[in-house]
C-alpha cells in the first residue's frame, strides 16, 4: 500500500493546492450556509443558548448579530416568565413555544424581584434595603441608595428607565390604615418618606399582592377586596383617594386574587375567585364614575399577570388574543385562561375542566413577566 507521504510526493504543486482548498472549503461549510437557513437556525435559539452559538467559531460570530440586535425574531419579541426564588435555579419560560430555559445569571441568585419595566428589573438583596436595577439580558447593573433601615415597603415600582433623568422609584406600604410612600428620584442620594391619609378614614385598605401601576401621572392600586386606591405622588395634599367598589357580595366573599394592569388607554382589573373552577373576571375602569365595569372580551389583547409585573400586548399572532397568562403550570406545561371558553388551557390546547385538576395547578409566586428591551447605555458604567 502506498504511504500518504509517497502519494503526496507524486502530486503536482497545483494538485496539492487544490486539495488544500477543498479541505478548507469543507471546514468552512457551516459558515457558508445560506443566509435564509442561518436565520432559521438563529430563530430557534433562545437567550441562554445565543452566546454559545456565537462562541462556536469566528465565522459563526460574524454571521450572527449581537444579542441586542436580534429583537426582530418573533421568539425574542415574546414576553417570557422569569422564574426566580431563593431555592431554585433561575429559568425563563417562553409561552409562545412552551419551553423553559435555564440561565446562569448569578446576579439573580438570592434576591427579591420587586418589579420589571422598560427592560429593567428592580431588585433587592440582603435585608431588603439594598436596592438596584438589572437588565437581565445584558447584565448591566445600576445601584441606587439603600432604603432607610427603619422602613419596609410591601410594593416597589418605578416610572421609567433608570438611565433617564426623570426616573423615580416609589415604594408603598400601609401603616395603621394610612398609606406610607417612599420616593427617590434620579440623581438623589436619599429617600423622601411621606404619609398620606385618606378622607375615607373608616375604610381599611389592605394592599393586594400585585404592584401599583402608573397612568397619566397617577398611581392606581387595588386592595384585597377589589377597592381602588389612587395616588398623585407629586402632590401631598388630598392626593390619596380610595374608591369603594360595589362588587356582588357573592363574588366579593370568594375573591382570591386581585391584579391591576394598564392596557392601551384603559385600566383593567383581573379578579380570580375561589371555587372549583377558579373563575376569572376582567373589569375596565370607568373614569367618569371611578367604578369597575365587567367586560367579556379583550379582542386581540393579551394580558400577562404576576404579582410583581403585569402588562398587556396587542397580539399579532393568530390565536394569542383574548387570553390571560398567569405564572401557572400543569406539570411542565404552561397554563393560560381563555375569556372565550372561560376555562384554563394548557399550551397543547387541552382544557382543564376537572375542579381537582384546576386546584392542583402549580402557581409560582416568585415569578415575573419580562419583555426583552435591551439597555441602551454608554461605554461607561451607568450611575444613578
Amino acid at each position: 500500500m502506498m504511504s500518504k507521504a509517497i502519494l503526496v510526493s507524486t502530486l503536482s504543486s497545483s494538485e496539492i493546492h487544490q486539495e488544500l482548498r477543498d479541505e478548507k472549503k469543507e471546514d468552512d461549510s457551516w459558515s457558508s450556509l445560506p443566509e435564509e437557513l442561518l436565520s432559521l437556525m438563529l430563530s430557534r435559539v433562545y437567550f441562554s443558548d445565543y452566546p454559545r452559538f456565537r462562541a462556536t467559531c469566528a465565522s459563526w460570530q460574524r454571521a450572527s448579530p449581537p444579542l441586542e440586535l436580534t429583537l426582530h425574531y418573533p421568539k425574542y419579541q415574546s414576553p417570557c416568565l422569569l422564574l426566580h426564588g431563593l431555592r431554585r435555579a433561575i429559568e425563563f419560560f417562553n409561552p409562545m413555544y412552551n419551553i423553559t430555559y435555564k440561565t446562569d445569571i448569578s446576579e439573580l441568585s438570592h434576591i427579591t424581584v420587586y418589579s420589571f419595566n422598560h427592560g429593567w428589573l428592580l431588585m433587592g438583596s440582603g435585608d431588603g434595603h439594598h436596592t438596584f436595577f438589572l437588565d437581565p439580558f445584558t447584565k448591566v447593573k445600576i445601584e441606587i441608595p439603600n432604603i432607610p433601615s427603619n422602613i419596609t415597603f410591601s410594593k416597589i415600582c418605578f416610572t421609567s428607565s433608570p438611565t433617564c433623568l426623570d426616573c423615580m422609584v416609589i415604594g408603598f406600604t400601609i401603616i395603621l390604615g394610612d398609606l406610607r410612600v417612599g420616593i427617590i428620584k434620579h440623581g438623589e442620594e436619599k429617600w423622601t418618606i411621606e404619609d398620606f391619609r385618606s378622607s375615607q378614614f373608616w375604610l381599611r385598605f389592605h394592599l393586594s399582592d400585585c404592584n401599583p401601576i402608573l397612568h397619566n401621572g397617577w398611581y392606581y392600586c387595588l386592595d384585597t377586596a377589589g377597592n381602588l386606591g389612587v395616588l398623585k405622588p407629586e402632590s401631598v395634599r388630598d392626593s390619596w383617594h380610595i374608591y369603594p367598589q360595589r362588587l356582588p357580595w357573592k363574588l366579593r366573599d370568594t375573591l382570591r386574587q386581585c391584579f391591576i394592569v394598564e392596557s392601551n388607554e384603559d385600566i383593567l382589573s383581573v379578579f380570580v375567585y375561589c371555587g372549583g373552577d377558579r373563575r376569572v373576571c376582567v373589569y375596565k375602569l370607568d373614569f367618569s364614575k371611578m367604578v369597575w365595569e365587567r367586560i367579556e372580551d379583550l379582542g386581540n389583547r393579551t394580558l400577562y399577570i404576576s404579582n410583581t409585573t403585569s402588562f398587556s400586548t396587542n397580539s399579532t399572532i393568530r390565536g394569542m388574543g383574548n387570553k390571560i397568562f398567569f405564572p401557572k403550570f400543569n406539570g411542565k406545561d404552561g397554563v393560560f385562561y381563555s375569556l372565550a371558553s372561560k376555562r384554563y388551557h394548557t399550551y397543547d390546547d387541552d382544557a382543564c375542566e376537572n375542579p381537582r385538576e384546576i386546584k392542583e395547578l402549580k402557581e409560582f409566586v416568585w415569578a415575573t413577566w419580562v419583555l426583552p428591551q435591551f439597555a441602551s447605555v454608554s461605554g461607561e458604567e451607568p450611575k444613578w
